[in-house]
Formats: C-alpha cells, sequence, structure tokens
C-alpha cells in the first residue's frame, strides 16, 4: 500500500514541479498566447500520463495489489479521468471563444462513433458499475464535424454517468423524425427545477449555477456551443420522477435523406 501511494505522490509532485517550470518559461518570453489556454493544454501530457500509470498498476504490471489497494486507485484513477475530462473542456471553450475552432463537415455513422467512444473510455464509464443500453433499429449517418460531435456525446454520457446512480440503467437512444437525427442519453437522477437548465445556455450563470445533485457547467456549456456551431439543438428536460434527459437533433446527411425518399416512394408505390 505505501508503495502505491508513494507512486501517486510521485506523479502529482513531478506534474507541479513540471507545472512551475513550464510557467517561468512562459513569463520569461513574455508569451502573446493566452496563459489560461496554454498552461491547460499542457497540463494534459502529465495529467494522461499519472491515467496510464494508474491503469498499468490496476492490471498488475508492478506486482500483485489487494482488493483495498484496488479500490484505491480506481478512486484516483477516476478523480485524474475527472481532472483530465475538465482540461479538455476547458481547452476547447477557449479555442470556440476565440474563433479558433473550424467546422469540417463529413458524412458519418453515429452508431459507429459512440461504439467508438465506449471502446476508448470503457475503464472510466465502468466505475459506477452502470449499465448501458444502446437503442437504434438501423445506422443513421448526419452531416456535421465528426470531432466536435464526439466530444458532444462523450460529455453527455459524462454527465449521464455523474449524475445517476452506482448500478443504475442508462439509455441511449438514436433515431430519425421529420428528416432530423435525434439522440437522447436517460438516466435516473434527481429533478432539475426548469430555471436551473436554463442556466446550461447562460454564460454569466453556467460556472455559478448548481443545481441539487446536478451541476449545470462546463461540460453542458460546451455542448450546447458546439452543437450551435454544427447547426444542432441541445435537447434537456427532467420530469419530477428523477428521469433526465439530455440530447441533440441535428440534420441528416445526403446518404441518409435519399434512402428515406426513396422507402418512402417504395411505400406509396411511386
Amino acid at each position: 500500500m505505501l508503495t502505491v501511494s508513494y507512486v501517486i505522490i510521485c506523479f502529482y509532485l513531478i506534474t507541479i514541479y513540471w507545472f512551475i517550470r513550464k510557467n517561468k518559461k512562459l513569463k520569461k518570453k513574455n508569451s502573446n498566447k493566452n496563459i489560461i489556454a496554454t498552461i491547460t493544454h499542457d497540463l494534459k501530457n502529465p495529467a494522461i500520463a499519472q491515467i496510464r500509470a494508474l491503469e498499468l498498476l490496476l492490471k498488475g504490471n508492478f506486482g500483485e495489489i489487494n482488493d483495498s489497494q484496488k479500490s484505491f486507485i480506481k478512486d484516483i484513477l477516476n478523480s485524474c479521468n475527472t481532472m483530465l475530462d475538465m482540461l479538455l473542456n476547458m481547452l476547447w471553450l477557449y479555442k470556440f471563444d476565440n474563433n479558433k475552432l473550424s467546422v469540417n463537415k463529413t458524412n458519418f455513422c453515429v452508431n459507429d462513433l459512440i461504439e467508438e467512444i465506449f471502446k476508448e473510455n470503457k475503464l472510466m464509464f465502468s466505475y459506477k458499475n452502470q449499465k448501458f443500453e444502446f437503442n437504434s433499429t438501423a445506422k443513421i449517418f448526419i452531416s456535421a464535424d465528426r470531432m466536435h460531435i464526439k466530444r458532444i456525446i462523450f460529455n453527455l454520457i459524462v454527465n449521464a454517468i455523474n449524475y445517476s446512480k452506482n448500478d443504475s440503467v442508462i439509455n441511449i437512444d438514436i433515431s430519425i423524425s421529420n428528416n432530423k437525427f435525434i439522440l437522447i442519453i436517460r438516466n435516473n437522477g434527481k429533478y432539475i427545477p426548469e430555471e436551473k437548465l436554463k442556466c446550461i445556455k447562460d454564460r454569466n450563470n453556467v460556472f455559478n449555477q448548481k443545481s441539487e445533485g446536478l451541476s449545470t457547467g462546463l461540460g453542458l456549456y460546451l455542448t450546447n456551443s458546439l452543437l450551435e456551431l454544427n447547426g444542432g439543438n441541445f435537447i434537456c428536460n427532467s420530469s419530477k420522477d428523477g428521469v433526465n434527459r439530455f440530447g441533440f437533433t441535428m440534420d441528416l446527411s445526403k446518404k441518409n435523406k435519399n434512402f428515406i425518399k426513396k422507402l418512402t416512394e417504395q411505400l406509396i408505390g411511386k
């Protein structure tokens, strides 16, 4: 146990030392870059290093560890993942606010993108032992910036995980209605009053407003901003029984629109 704690403490000390050195260099060079954005970007590397080291410890690469140690490391790993997620959201938001985000629209399959997100974040998403039910009747293609939509869906999933109970079920539904793609992530949590939900789109309140059991903060604000950039619409609602729904609508790709048009013509006998 002492060995594991020593390794973790060393990582944090190295991160702090590295951060101080980097900050001094920035001041000496009188960089014109925004210091918050620069430091946020540079802190990604030690954060990722910590996460990878903790994952190796959990796998037993440095020797056997008992259940108590595993639980301890998992808690720290979850905190590190949360920190990295926050850093990435801050960096994305900085680029958005300074018009540094370009939109590279392509046609891509949302089903494949969701599977990719789960594959890359398997350990992170399993922290609270929750079950995910992904409901889709067919492959759906949309026209948008794939990296933006990936960040949006990731943020929505993390939001559902954070504010759901352990061992609960989180539903991810994708569908088509009126030539629009619809994604809804549904989880069981606490009721969120309407005035709190409105804060998600309000820059002046987004970092201060908190509802009981839900922080309407950085991730959801960024999600709404990226959706506006890609021509999508944010969906958020909460019922008094504690069922919360977050998601978005967006235009289908031409591939899907043409398919629906042909199918409709066949059904009406044209």
